[in-house]
């Protein structure tokens, strides 16, 4: 008799938007109190109680990093901070303030890879913690690879067109496209594998068997629904400036020569840019993210996205309305919403948790992560 396959089974999240509420304010008004020293603790709570609520076969994640390893983390990176600024727009030694920058770069492929080993080794699911195994040396020739990659491109064109700007034109359009086409989706797809086959499960792997056409082919679905999106909202902008042409004609000048007309403008611009990036936002999360989940598995349990991408864009676009509008104080419900429709909309197949086992921790490191956080930089797994 033919062993039945597994059936893909959907994670839950159980967060409420009133709880994580009384979290965030409390955790707002620590780290305000403390002068951000509290922080540490602030995001150690807010990651439990996420991880906490997100459950698989019903049991929960959980996080277990050291807030005091996370705060000492934090002090190096605000004090490099705090000596570039000192350095660059103070005592003007630019000098100084650019090795510092280079400095930061050059450790840049570190941080990103100690970040990776501490957020994995921060999880855990049923009592077996994740761990992460990739090398240094992995990030430091993907950094150089994509530095000369993206790099060579504008040597190449200056020396192939010589001169002549119709050619220089031509060329750079040909590397536009070869670029957001075959670079950058092959970059990804190097920087997925390797943070994805170097992760454990205690001592399952993680494999990802993306191949770099594949990544082509979300990159191109992405290109074509932004530009179709582009499109559409550009027509309807015409559409609105012309209507509101008219409307402009019909105000009193007594209005007209007010600053409510140039305020009226403002705000308007600001909730469309607002509406349109987190729409984009969103389509792209969802594509990449099915992508990942579709071509991952631990051991022999395989992993599905079901994301809409056009109501994850929704989501993500009106929830940068709702924190506009509520200036902030909607941040809870906003970060929940997101999270549960990604997390509801997420499978795995596995037909025995019992199988993993683990050998222990290791070791962590947190300096990489919160110079991610610091500088406002995501390096999603």
């Amino acid at each position: 008799m033919q062993e039945q396959k597994p059936q893909f089974e959907a994670f839950e999240f159980r967060g409420d938007a009133k709880e994580y509420f009384k979290i965030w304010i409390v955790n707002i008004a620590l780290t305000l109190l403390t002068l951000g020293i509290y922080s540490a603790w602030a995001k150690v709570r807010t990651n439990r109680y996420i991880y906490g609520n997100t459950y698989l076969s019903n049991s929960n994640f959980e996080y277990n990093a050291n807030p005091k390893r996370i705060l000492l983390g934090r002090v190096i990176i605000v004090l490099f901070y705090g000596l570039f600024l000192l350095f660059g727009d103070y005592l003007g030694m630019y000098e100084v303030a650019i090795g510092l920058v280079l400095l930061f770069l050059l450790l840049l492929p570190w941080l990103i890879r100690q970040a990776i080993s501490f957020k994995l080794k921060s999880a855990s699911y049923r009592n077996i913690p994740f761990r992460y195994l990739g090398s240094t040396k992995a990030f430091y020739l993907l950094g150089v690879l994509g530095v000369l990659s993206i790099v060579s491109l504008p040597i190449l064109i200056g020396f192939l067109a010589g001169h002549n700007k119709e050619v220089a034109a031509l060329l750079g359009l040909v590397a536009s496209i070869l670029l957001f086409v075959v670079i950058i989706p092959a970059l990804y797809r190097r920087y997925k594998a390797l943070v994805i086959n170097n992760a454990r499960y205690g001592n399952a792997t993680f494999y990802f068997d993306a191949k770099t056409k594949d990544v082509v082919v979300v990159f191109i679905k992405m290109g074509i629904l932004t530009f179709a999106l582009t499109f559409l909202l550009g027509a309807v902008a015409l559409f609105a400036a012309g209507i509101g042409s008219t409307l402009v004609d019909e105000i009193p000048s007594s209005i007209k020569e007010s600053q409510f007309p140039e305020i009226a403008a403002s705000v308007i611009i600001v909730v469309v840019y607002l509406f349109v990036a987190g729409f984009y936002k969103g389509i792209n999360d969802a594509y990449l993210s099915n992508f990942v989940r579709d071509h991952t598995r631990l051991e022999d349990a395989k992993f599905k996205g079901e994301i809409d991408p056009l109501k994850l864009g929704v989501i993500s676009a009106t929830n940068s309305i709702a924190l506009l509008i509520s200036l902030g104080l909607l941040y809870p419900w906003t970060k929940l919403r997101y999270l549960k429709y990604k997390i509801e909309n997420s499978y795995i197949a596995c037909s025995n948790y019992d199988q993993f086992t683990s050998s222990g921790y290791e070791n962590l490191n947190t300096i990489g992560e919160e110079t991610m956080d610091f500088f406002d930089l995501d390096i999603g797994i």
